[in-house]
């Protein structure tokens, strides 16, 4: 009996130890040979979620790099930075899309819910300090174990196959070739939308990681500017603004805000009220990239940029 004890024991922790060794040593090799390397024509990179995946069509900005990934919260932006700074020192300068949605408690499933960190967990695990793990760990162990397995799995065939490129799934301009279908609700709808907008509260996960960015750029001495997209007027989420506006002042005063939610776009060139199409896109890329070639977008200085950014009456303001 003792023996057959004896022997159950050594099987589990045999077991234990080269599950973990599944787990831990591939995830080693993902983390140490990852190459997050963009051209190094590129010193200018971008990092948000859809609003500036579908805003900025990078082809058309000289020396930007769009980086930006749909619905990607600051969690998971956070372990891009760190890789793509750490692996392009030729990087100058860092932009972060700062919208009205990116408060929003919906941040909050965007980070541990099973939907969306399924995707985005097994991308970026191998990159995450043990403060990031404990984060959805403490939130849902459930789905943290499930992810934990899928993450497993994709990092063993990426040893398997020599496969530690990230350059094509960490984000990029996004094409949407379609026109929003206005009607007659829609003033209506975005009336109804303020009484739900009063009653929203925050994602301070969000916010807390938006924070672990700013810093990280700031110790490695880039120059870190926050960019709000071009938003429609009816967009929902444009009732929570003096909201936004608040936490941008009290908690983010140490960083500019390139404001270009009011650029002058026609209806037909959003695909819907928080996205614009490849038309929208087009015009507000070009107008991006004189801006960049001008010297004026990334200068840092307040009256240039003030002045070249209001050429256009309300085509974009320094906060």
């Amino acid at each position: 009996m003792k023996l057959f004890l004896k022997n159950t024991l050594l099987f589990i922790f045999t077991s234990l130890t080269l599950l973990c060794g599944i787990v831990a040593i591939p995830a080693c090799l993902v983390n140490r040979f990852s190459d997050f390397k963009i051209n190094k024509k590129n010193k200018i990179v971008l990092f948000g979620h859809s609003h500036p995946e579908c805003a900025f069509n990078d082809s058309l900005i000289t020396g930007l790099k769009n980086l930006s990934h749909s619905a990607e919260p600051y969690f998971y932006t956070y372990q891009k930075v760190k890789k793509v700074i750490t692996q392009n020192p030729q990087i100058e300068t860092v932009l972060i899309e700062f919208s009205n949605n990116q408060i929003d408690e919906k941040m909050n499933g965007w980070t541990w819910d099973y939907k969306y960190m399924s995707n985005m967990f097994p991308l970026y695990s191998s990159f995450m300090d043990a403060s990031d793990i404990k984060v959805l760990f403490k939130h849902d162990r459930g789905v943290f174990f499930n992810c934990i397995s899928i993450s497993a799995r994709q990092n063993l065939f990426k040893a398997i196959t020599f496969n530690y490129n990230f350059a094509d799934r960490m984000g990029g301009y996004l094409k949407l070739d379609r026109s929003q279908t206005l009607s007659k609700g829609d003033s209506l709808t975005h009336e109804l939308d303020k009484a739900r907008f009063l009653k929203s509260r925050l994602s301070y996960i969000n916010l807390i990681y938006l924070r672990k960015i700013i810093d990280y750029c700031k110790q490695r001495k880039k120059k870190l500017f926050l960019v709000r997209s071009p938003q429609y007027k009816y967009y929902e989420y444009r009732h929570n603004e003096k909201i936004y506006l608040d936490i941008k002042n009290r908690y983010f005063s140490d960083v500019k805000l390139i404001d270009f939610n009011n650029f002058p776009l026609r209806d037909d060139e959003f695909a819907d009220p928080g996205h614009l199409n490849l038309k929208g896109a087009f015009r507000f890329s070009n107008y991006v990239n004189k801006q960049i070639e001008a010297g004026i977008l990334v200068s840092g200085s307040n009256s240039i940029m003030a002045n070249a950014l209001a050429v256009n009456a309300s085509a974009g303001v320094l906060r």
